[in-house]
């Protein structure tokens, strides 16, 4: 198999596709691109038109949006078990809990955090009420999102959750602190965490 290119920042959610890269153990090359630099910035449109990181280059194609590269590296590495199989029990509810950090949970907490208020109706997230009530149903008696096992939507949900709360974003409740303190303590979340260190700009 050819090498990953991740297109790479400290800092940001990069993390998150390289934490999921350790977790299958495949081989990649970090490609720094500093997103915080307009220059930089305008340059690597050339590749994302977004100017946003991460970005997956696998052979001629190009992957952006976080969940999305978690969910390729999934199928792509069955061996490492972070996915059902289409046609498993639990696939579904891996598509389900794949997206709902970046298409609800960030959308609303960004809502609760600068004031607005709009029916809960008339857009795709509802509000940051339903957010945490439908995370408890999810983790309630169980350790994992899916079929109670680490899988892939652990990492990306996780890795929204653990920066909420970081930032007191995210109410503490024990629920989910337990849950990130039990994903943040993986080998390979460490291990993505100290490369992710070790390429951020001294303070």
């Amino acid at each position: 198999m050819s090498e990953y290119k991740l297109y790479y920042c400290p800092q940001t959610r990069c993390r998150t596709a390289l934490w999921m890269l350790e977790e299958v153990g495949a081989p990649y090359k970090l490609v720094p691109v500093n997103v915080r630099n307009e220059i930089e910035s305008e340059a690597f449109a050339a590749v994302s038109p977004m100017r946003k990181v991460p970005a997956l280059q696998i052979g001629d194609e190009l992957i952006t949006e976080t969940a999305a590269i978690c969910l390729y590296l999934a199928d792509a590495h069955p061996d490492a078990g972070l996915t059902p199989a289409i046609g498993e029990a639990g696939r579904a509810s891996l598509m389900r809990w794949m997206f709902f950090g970046s298409a609800v949970m960030e959308p609303a907490s960004f809502d609760k955090a600068t004031g607005r208020d709009a029916p809960a109706g008339a857009i795709g997230w509802g509000n940051w009420e339903r957010v945490l009530e439908t995370l408890r149903q999810g983790l309630e008696r169980k350790s994992y999102l899916v079929n109670d096992r680490f899988s892939a939507a652990d990492i990306a949900l996780g890795s929204t959750m653990s920066f909420l709360m970081n930032f007191n974003m995210m109410e503490k409740d024990p629920l989910f602190v337990s849950y990130v303190e039990r994903l943040t303590a993986r080998p390979a979340f460490i291990k993505a965490s100290e490369i992710d260190a070790s390429h951020a700009e001294p303070a």
